[in-house]
């Protein structure tokens, strides 16, 4: 890892180079890029001159604490917020513009604890049907190519044998594998999922990466992966951006973000002993499955 410059209290630390992408797409322009960013919720500063972009080869780790701007990033790359200085662009677009329906067209979106009541009666394809809609709006019956797509973003997430099952009667984990199945469904060129594990037990967290992990190796989708506890991240992360108060604390190779000094970004002042804990937890419950 790049050794952080000297600085001032409270001042972001030193920003390491970026890991190059693939090989496909070096030389191609960035999926989504922040430009000296200012983006504000009320009277609070949410991102201060942010700058970085995600490259069509990443599987990007978005990183930091509760309230150092990471869902805030994910709503300016919707295009849900403006920011008051500085340009995002996401396809070379404004998402928050006039094109901003051809931006989201092209981004499955999987939302933190996304609201559903359970007693509505729909069935899982339902769901996942809506994830089509961002091609043709919502009046348009579904054709061919529509049930095909759906069909596919089922049986990548593994619940095909769920099509027909009322939400009500999922458990979490299978609900949240419906939630990026329509995220899917929708064929998108970049997908983000903001803390995509949060309320799931540890068996379903690992089920998530795991499945995140084999949809990037299969279709080499970029992934922005939005997470606060790093020990469930997946290894298979090309990059990680740490934010710190809306800034760039690091930004850098996945394997730089266990360094000590990056580490105290994310967890404070006893950074080691909360990630020896959480891998203890993780061996601990490797060895119970093992011996079941």
């Amino acid at each position: 890892m790049t050794t952080p410059a000297t600085r001032e209290q409270g001042a972001p630390m030193a920003v390491a180079t970026p890991s190059a992408p693939a090989a496909s797409t070096q030389g191609a322009p960035p999926l989504c890029e922040f430009r000296s960013v200012d983006v504000r919720i009320g009277r609070q500063p949410a991102l201060c001159d942010l700058s970085f972009s995600i490259a069509g080869g990443d599987f990007l780790a978005l990183v930091g604490s509760n309230g150092s701007g990471k869902t805030t990033v994910i709503r300016s790359i919707l295009g849900f917020l403006r920011p008051q200085h500085g340009a995002v662009r996401v396809f070379g677009m404004d998402p928050a513009g006039r094109q901003r329906r051809l931006v989201r067209q092209r981004i499955g979106y999987v939302p933190q604890n996304p609201a559903m009541d359970m007693r509505m009666p729909i069935c899982v394809r339902d769901l996942v049907s809506i994830g089509r809609c961002a091609h043709a709006g919502a009046g348009r019956r579904l054709g061919g190519a529509d049930h095909a797509a759906i069909d596919a973003a089922l049986a990548a997430v593994g619940i095909s044998q769920l099509a027909a099952r009322p939400l009500g009667q999922l458990s979490g984990g299978e609900r949240q594998k419906a939630q990026i199945a329509r995220a899917l469904c929708q064929e998108p060129a970049l997908l983000l999922l903001d803390e995509p594990t949060s309320n799931l037990d540890a068996a379903a967290q690992c089920d998530c990466m795991d499945l995140l992990s084999r949809l990037y190796a299969e279709r080499r989708l970029p992934i922005v992966l939005v997470m606060h506890d790093i020990a469930a991240l997946p290894a298979t992360c090309t990059r990680a951006l740490v934010l710190q108060h809306g800034r760039v604390a690091y930004d850098g190779a996945f394997t730089g973000l266990y360094e000590d000094e990056v580490l105290r970004y994310i967890y404070g002042p006893h950074p080691l002993a909360g990630l020896r804990a959480m891998r203890q937890a993780c061996d601990d419950g490797d060895s119970r499955r093992h011996h079941d």
